[in-house]
């Protein structure tokens, strides 16, 4: 799968450098789109710090783990369910439930299936098992995280602050972003982009 992406990336890395793409990305609105881009990433890197005094190797924990509830709950739950209202009800109860009824009201046997375990959070981060087992330790202390046998890990309750308070602003940074492309013309010949 490897080899396949970097493949793709070479395709597009010589179609840019030949000009076979659409004139606007050959131009100007390329450039600016990266300096946007470049000022989100770094903007999100920043608030991770600050707003959540966590290094970003343990963010991405988290967000394995956040990606993890809501693969679980898309397959579970109907597209109409899935606004942030929603998604912050489900999240809320899944970190206020009990050790009997932890997880999205599942059953023993839906819980262990659906489990996430550090080996499958390795996998997904490349990070070494040892190193993800103490970060989630970590995590754990600060209550952003919860490990169980037979639950696997879950979101904490100190998940809720990040959901109240980091993904809208992320969600807000996100559309400042879109704009500036669409402003630019960046979006559309993002869009429009053919190997």
């Amino acid at each position: 799968m490897e080899n396949l992406a970097k493949k793709e990336i070479g395709k597009i890395r010589n179609s840019l450098k030949k000009g076979t793409v659409n004139d606007l990305l050959k131009e100007k609105p390329f450039a600016i789109a990266m300096y946007r881009f470049s000022m989100f990433v770094i903007e999100y890197y920043l608030r991770v710090k600050d707003q959540i005094g966590i290094d970003y190797d343990s963010f991405m924990i988290v967000q394995v783990t956040v990606s993890h509830k809501l693969h679980v709950l898309n397959k579970k739950k109907s597209s109409s369910s899935g606004s942030y209202e929603n998604v912050e009800l489900e999240f809320n109860k899944a970190i206020d439930a009990s050790e009997e009824k932890l997880g999205f009201m599942q059953s023993y046997d839906e819980r262990n299936k659906n489990k996430l375990t550090i080996s499958s959070i390795c996998l997904v981060l490349g990070l070494p098992k040892e190193t993800t087992r103490r970060k989630i330790s970590v995590l754990c202390k600060k209550n952003l995280l919860k490990i169980t046998k037979n639950d696997g890990v879950t979101l904490g309750p100190a998940y809720k602050k990040i959901f109240q308070k980091f993904v809208p602003k992320t969600a807000y940074e996100l559309s400042r972003l879109l704009k500036n492309w669409q402003r630019s013309g960046a979006l559309d010949s993002i869009l429009e982009f053919e190997i």
